[in-house]
This record gives C-alpha cells, sequence and structure tokens, in this order.
C-alpha cells in the first residue's frame, strides 16, 4: 500500500502534542493556534475567546443616544449622559474527534512510529475544517440526514438527525437576527451588494473599508468573472485574483460557505391538503420532510408525491390527502438553498474555544490498534447582531 492509502485508513486524522489526558495551558493554547491557524475565519481577523470555565459572560458597552447637548452661558444644562450595558453570555459545546491508528499502518509504512504524529497532524486539519462547517452552518434544530452520509455503512433510504450540526446556531443562521436582504433568486451583482451596505445601520458605516461581504467561492468567482471582462485596470485586476472591492468593500469568498447551503425548518402543514405551506427560501433542493422527533434512531422519511408534493422553485410543499402527514402537523423540513452572503465586521463575529483540551490514548490488544480522542468546546456568535445584514436566495447562473 502507497503511504496516501495507509493514511486514509486511519478514521480520521489530528496532532499528538502531549501524552493522553489533559493538556498544560501552553500546549492547549499551541493546539487551538495550530487548528485556528488553519481556519478562514482566522485569517478573516475575526475575534477569538479562550476560555477555561463552562459558560462565559462578555461585557459590553454602548452609548446608545446623542451625548452632546446646546451649551448655555454660566448654566447647568440639566442633563447627565450615561452608557449602556450588556453581556453576551457563550455557553461551549463539547466536540469529540475519535480515530484509530492500526499496527499495519506502522508496519507497512517508512516512518514508522512516527506516522502517528503525521497523522495527528493531518487531524488537526481535519478538525479546523469541521469547526468552520459548524460555525457556519449549525442550527439547533438538527438538518435530517441520510444515515449512509453520516455513519459508515449507514442505511441509504433513512434518515437520522445531525447531531454534529445540532450543537448551536452558525452564523448564517444567527444572521437572520440582523437585516436580511432577499437576492430574489438574482446573482451576486453591483446593485445587490449596494441593497446590502444601505440595509447596514448608519452607526456601522463609519469606514467601508472595515466591512467584509462573506460569500461562497463560486459567487465570488461569478462576480470576479463579470469584473475580469472590464476593458480597464479592474478588470486586469480581477483576471489576476487580486482583492474585489465592490464600493470598497472586500468579498471575501470562503471555500466551506456553500453556494448551496443547508437549511432546516420546522413546518406546519395545511389543514385543506391543498394551499401550499411557503418555506423561509426559494428555490429549494434536495429536500427531506421527517418527523420533528427524528433523533439518533435512523427513520424512514416522508416520501414525495404519497404524503407530500413540492414546488422547489417556489419553496414551498404540500401536504397530500391520504398520506402519512396529518392535518396541520408539524414537521421538519431540510433542504439546500440559493446562496447566503453575510455583510458585517470581522471582530464583529466571536469565535470560542475553551482551554481545557483533552487528547487521550489508548491500546486495544486484541485489534492490535491505538486508539486516540480529542475533547473540545467551541462557540461563535455575533457581538453586535444589528451589524450584521444577511443577503439570502442568491443564484449562480449557470
Amino acid at each position: 500500500m502507497t503511504q496516501a492509502e495507509l493514511i486514509e485508513k486511519a478514521a480520521i486524522t489530528t496532532d499528538a502534542i502531549a501524552a493522553a489526558g489533559g493538556l498544560s495551558p501552553l500546549q492547549a493554547d499551541r493546539f487551538l493556534d495550530f487548528v485556528f491557524d488553519e481556519t478562514q475565519l482566522k485569517a478573516l481577523g475575526v475575534r477569538t475567546v479562550k476560555f477555561s470555565r463552562e459558560k462565559m459572560l462578555i461585557e459590553k458597552i454602548n452609548v446608545a443616544n446623542r451625548v452632546a447637548v446646546a451649551a448655555d452661558e454660566a448654566a447647568d444644562p440639566g442633563l447627565r449622559r450615561g452608557i449602556s450595558t450588556d453581556k453576551i453570555e457563550i455557553t461551549p459545546k463539547e466536540i469529540m474527534v475519535p480515530f484509530e491508528i492500526s499496527d499495519l499502518i506502522k508496519d507497512e509504512n517508512i516512518e514508522g512510529n512516527d506516522i502517528e504524529e503525521h497523522i495527528i497532524k493531518l487531524m488537526a486539519t481535519r478538525l479546523a475544517n469541521n469547526i468552520e462547517e459548524l460555525y457556519l452552518d449549525g442550527n439547533l434544530l438538527g438538518p435530517a440526514a441520510w444515515e449512509g452520509d453520516l455513519i459508515e455503512g449507514g442505511a441509504a433510504n433513512l434518515v437520522r438527525k445531525d447531531r454534529y450540526l445540532a450543537l448551536f446556531d452558525g452564523l448564517l443562521r444567527a444572521a437572520e437576527a440582523g437585516h436580511v436582504v432577499d437576492a430574489e433568486g438574482g446573482p451576486l451583482v453591483p446593485t445587490l451588494v449596494s441593497r446590502a451596505l444601505r440595509n447596514m445601520p448608519n452607526k456601522f458605516r463609519k469606514n467601508r473599508t472595515d466591512l467584509r461581504f462573506l460569500t461562497s467561492w463560486d459567487h465570488e468567482q461569478h462576480y470576479r468573472e463579470g469584473v475580469s471582462a472590464r476593458a480597464d485596470g479592474a478588470g486586469a485586476s480581477a483576471l489576476q485574483g487580486n482583492m474585489i472591492q465592490p464600493f470598497g468593500t472586500q468579498l471575501y469568498p470562503m471555500s466551506l460557505l456553500s453556494p448551496e447551503p443547508l437549511y432546516v425548518e420546522n413546518s406546519v402543514a395545511n389543514s385543506d391538503g391543498s394551499t401550499p405551506t411557503a418555506l423561509a427560501h426559494a428555490p429549494i433542493d434536495n429536500v427531506i420532510i421527517a418527523p420533528t422527533s427524528l433523533n439518533q434512531t435512523a427513520v424512514a422519511p416522508f416520501v414525495e408525491g404519497v404524503d407530500y408534493s413540492l414546488d422547489k422553485a417556489a419553496g414551498t410543499w404540500t401536504r397530500l390527502g391520504g398520506g402519512a402527514i396529518g392535518s396541520g402537523a408539524t414537521v421538519k423540513v431540510t433542504y439546500t438553498t440559493a446562496g447566503r452572503a453575510i455583510l458585517t465586521m470581522p471582530k464583529n463575529i466571536i469565535i470560542a474555544i475553551g482551554r481545557d483540551v483533552t487528547i487521550e490514548k489508548d491500546r486495544n490488544i486484541f485489534k492490535r490498534v491505538n486508539e486516540f480522542a480529542i475533547h473540545a468546546k467551541v462557540y461563535v456568535t455575533f457581538e453586535e447582531v444589528d451589524a450584521v445584514v444577511l443577503v439570502k436566495n442568491i443564484q449562480v447562473p449557470t
């Protein structure tokens, strides 16, 4: 076997920085820095917080109103201005990376025992990708996923809840509490960027170069393609791969931000069996409708054409009479949508990770493998959701 094939035989891959058990504070910081240096959010310049408690409160101090008053000579204005305070509570969620390395890998590889260190370093990169996926796509409702996509050997026709993405709401979900612009199926073009900028509250518009427009790679590339067709310096710059800054605000493509991101919502069936129920986004695709009780036990989803019908372009579904979905029933609808993008300041995004990282190692003498488990706690939030504009339903023209 080649080295690549041997590495692939490890269930996953990360970095053995210390012996089994809890890492020292210095070791934990080094491990966390290594993981987060691999993420695009770190490169974006977001605010990173490391903590060692179960919960963390971040203090916010604001001056909400006008502080200046008209001054009269030798007279007290009779007014005093103050500040408002608030707190952001961060409750981290625990994740685990279980993997094993067999004796066969070490025996057949020229690196020998050093292959463990190599594989564990690869694991750190994979862990960074997984954390960034959670930071972007997390949804507390927990999307339905085909069991075969979640676990090796799982059933291809049954679904279960994706408990990893259900740990907390990621940035795309949290941004819905900000200011929402609907692209209505249009592409990412200058007028859409302008609409997003105009929906940003005035108090956050002081310097447009402080803002970033987080997009999928495909949407940024489509925008770049349009600019590159211009016969001027901007066109040449776009063609050469330089930064794209419509209206002075940088487009920031993220490889893990899908051009058709996953979404999940609880939806109520209309009682008459003929009136469509509208979903939050349109158009939609890859639809799974399942009971809201969906959890770890795999179940058969409801069947299109038997239990419900779809209008993917309109983003609606309709309960069918005689099917298994009852009148007025609430179901979990998981689907992919047209693209979404986020306009905000990088420092408005807070990513948090606990310092109490553990890397544990054990020996399974019957299987002749070394077993590893990495435990960490993570979370993400916006400091000020009022400084967020979410653009939804962006299409990439074919």
